[in-house]
This record gives C-alpha cells, sequence and structure tokens, in this order.
C-alpha cells in the first residue's frame, strides 16, 4: 500500500470513527466497576443486610412463585441464588395471551428480591433511564452498558453498527502500525523516534507524538479490545469465520424447537434437582470442583433449563460460568459448557471475553482496564487534533513545517 493512500485511509478511518471510540472507551472504563457502581446508585435494590443471629436464606424456587403472583403478567423465567450480602434478581419475561396470541402488557422486566425475608425490593426496566415520566437512577449503569454495547440503539441495528465501527478500528490499527514505519534505512535507529515524545516540542508536534508513541505502546492492547470489540457484536458475521480458519468452534447452547415450548413437563424443583445432579456427575466424571450456584433459567424456544454454577473450570472471578443444558420434558442433559476446557475456539474466545469484560484479576486489572478505557479516549482526541491541524491555513502548516513537525501532519 503506497504511503500516501495508507495516510488517507488512516485519517478518514479515525475521523469516521473517533465519537464512538472514545464513547466505548469511557463507558467501558465505568463498566469495569459496574457491580459497585449499582449498588452505589440503587443500593434499595442490591444491598441487603442479613437479619441478626443466624441468618438464612429462603429457597429462591418458592421465592420465584411469590413474584410469580406478583407480576402475573410474566413468565418469571430466570432467577438466580442467594450471595451473601446481594438481592436475588428474577428475570421477567412477557406471557402470551392464549385467546388473542399477543403478548400482555409488562411494565418491567427484573424484580429483586430479599433472600434473608422474602420481600420484594423492587423492579426496573432494564437500561431505559427515562420512563413512566422520570428519571430511573437505577438504570444508570445498564443504560452506560447499553452505549457501550450498542450506542443505546434498538436491536440489533446498535451492535451491528457498533461492529462495524469495531472491525473499522482493528483494520486502521495495522494501518496506524505501518505509517509508523520509516521510509529510509537503517530502520531501527530511525523507528525509534516513533516510540519517543519529544521534549520542548510545540503543542502541535507533542500531540502528534503522544499520538504516535502511544499508539505504539498500547498497540496490542489496543488491537485486542478493537478485535474483541467485533467479537462480542458481530461474532457469527465476522469474528467466528474468521477464527474458524485456526481454531475450533462448538455451539454454546442445544438447537432450537421448531414451537416454542411455554410448560415443560419439569416443574422449577425438578429441574434444578436434576440440573444439580447433572453436573455433580460430571464434576466426579472429570475432576473438578463445584464452589456455589449462579442461576436457574427456562428458555421456551430451547424447551430447555440452562443450569449455571461456580466451578474450577470458570475463568471469570465474579460470577459463575459453568453451563448445565437439561430437557424441560425429561431432565436429560443435553449439552453442558465450560469456560476453561472445550472446543479451542470456544476457550480461546472466553479468555478475550474475560479479558476485554474486566472479569479476571481482581481490582487490579480492572484498574488496568479503567487506563486503557481512557487512554483509547485520549489517543482518539489526538488523533482529531492532527487532522485540525492539518486543516489550517498554509501559513500555519508552513510554520509548523519550520518547527520541525513531520510531514504526516503538515
Amino acid at each position: 500500500m503506497q504511503r500516501p493512500t495508507a495516510q488517507k485511509l488512516h485519517r478518514w478511518a479515525g475521523l469516521a470513527t473517533a465519537l464512538f471510540i472514545v464513547l466505548a472507551g469511557l463507558t467501558g472504563a465505568a463498566l469495569a466497576f459496574m457491580d459497585e457502581l449499582e449498588a452505589l446508585t440503587a443500593p434499595e435494590l442490591f444491598v441487603v443486610q442479613p437479619p441478626p443471629g443466624a441468618p438464612a436464606f429462603l429457597d429462591p424456587l418458592l421465592l420465584r412463585e411469590r413474584v410469580q403472583q406478583r407480576y402475573p403478567n410474566a413468565r418469571v423465567d430466570h432467577l438466580s441464588f442467594p450471595q451473601p450480602g446481594k438481592s436475588l434478581l428474577f428475570h421477567l419475561f412477557p406471557r402470551t395471551d392464549p385467546a388473542t396470541g399477543k403478548a400482555l402488557p409488562l411494565q418491567v422486566d427484573q424484580a429483586y428480591v430479599n433472600p434473608y425475608t422474602g420481600a420484594i425490593l423492587g423492579d426496573r426496566r432494564w437500561g431505559q433511564l427515562f420512563y413512566d415520566g422520570r428519571l430511573h437512577r437505577e438504570n444508570l449503569m445498564p443504560f452506560v452498558w447499553r452505549l457501550h454495547e450498542a450506542l443505546a440503539l434498538p436491536h440489533p441495528f446498535g451492535k451491528i453498527f457498533l461492529g462495524l465501527v469495531s472491525l473499522i478500528w482493528t483494520l486502521d490499527s495495522f494501518i496506524g502500525l505501518l505509517l509508523t514505519f520509516p521510509r529510509r534505512q537503517p530502520f531501527l535507529k530511525k523507528w525509534q523516534v516513533a516510540w519517543q515524545i519529544k521534549r520542548g516540542a510545540g503543542t502541535t508536534r507533542l500531540n502528534f507524538d503522544m499520538h504516535r508513541a502511544g499508539a505504539l505502546w498500547l498497540w496490542l492492547m489496543l488491537l485486542f479490545f478493537a478485535w474483541t470489540s467485533v467479537m462480542l457484536n458481530l461474532r457469527e458475521v465476522i469474528y467466528q469465520p474468521v477464527m474458524s480458519l485456526a481454531l475450533e468452534f462448538e455451539p454454546d447452547r442445544p438447537p432450537g424447537l421448531k414451537q416454542p415450548r411455554t410448560t415443560p413437563r419439569l416443574d422449577w424443583q425438578q429441574a434444578h434437582l436434576s440440573a444439580r445432579s447433572a453436573l455433580a456427575g460430571l464434576a466426579l466424571q472429570r475432576g473438578f470442583t463445584i464452589r456455589g450456584e449462579d442461576s436457574l433459567w427456562y428458555r421456551p424456544v430451547l424447551g430447555a433449563y440452562m443450569y449455571r454454577a461456580y466451578t474450577s473450570l470458570d475463568l471469570r472471578d465474579d460470577r459463575g460460568a459453568s453451563d448445565v443444558w437439561i430437557d424441560g420434558d425429561t431432565g436429560a442433559l443435553l449439552k453442558a459448557r465450560f469456560e476453561a476446557v472445550g472446543a479451542s475456539g470456544d476457550v480461546f474466545s472466553a479468555w478475550l471475553k474475560v479479558l476485554h469484560t474486566g472479569r479476571i484479576g481482581g481490582i487490579a486489572y480492572r484498574s488496568l482496564v479503567i487506563l486503557l478505557g481512557l487512554t483509547i479516549g485520549v489517543l482518539s482526541v489526538t488523533g482529531v487534533l492532527i487532522w485540525y491541524f492539518k486543516r489550517q491555513p498554509r501559513r500555519e502548516v508552513a510554520d509548523n513545517r519550520g518547527s520541525g513537525v513531520p510531514a504526516a501532519i503538515a
């Protein structure tokens, strides 16, 4: 690729994606501590205090029935298992009116319950910052999540758009690296200059050096976040076909049914027992440890329950990620999926995901994710400033050249 062509591609790719990359970087930095920020913004929903004495959790399956009675227009097809100091989450899905075949009105999609007392703490419409004519602060962090994931645009348009932005960002990372290469020998000696910020330089030169040197020092991390963004938004369309050239992938769930099965033969108690038994059998067979329960979810489109637990095969250190799927009618094991073992592409992708989302490495790594998110924003802004300086009148450009500003921006 000719250098002038590469410069134009880099310039216009950067300008086209800068705003979205800055937004993704800033929101991603906030999401590294999403659980803590949610507890801070809406403690009445997320934080519970155990009663005096020897606190005992109530049966979450019985609490699910209480939530079902509270929301008659909903199907309570998801529940979480108790964790100390945290409320229980129940996902709500609209129930279909058998007479009309239409979904019954449902204003919220999540309900929170105190696992010690059974009190329903409240509910929310996830990610909707404004509804019912008022601001819902409990949705501040979910709204930040929606901005980060899909610019808060309707599904699937937001994810597709941001996925394309991430793809441009990925390709532009290689073009930007190419532009740092010197045009004359000796290569290494001249390339060393690109990694440095010149002392005592003017504003224009300082901005250029920050953009180029910062991008070089963090190039692998920037490429990592760009490509993992493609994975999270365009997994089946772009990411998986490309990675399948070197890695193997397996379906992450059982095959779907021709018609959704909204009422399985197994009730929730039976499904829970069957799933726990299936996971215990796998643990004995494969030699891993079960550390706790995370959630139970019925999927009508699959006719199956998904039981998620904490095991020694999890990569993330804050949530369970070991999934067992059982048939909703028979309780037969349909599929098991673990983060740390399986097809090479699935394990590799699981590592990419936990690193992208900061779900591993504790506070130290999450702090690094925040720093990288802010740095991504700075690099995008300095790139726009380089374009702005280039657009200045010819006299200013000539002055910049006289002060040693590289031709790439003059």
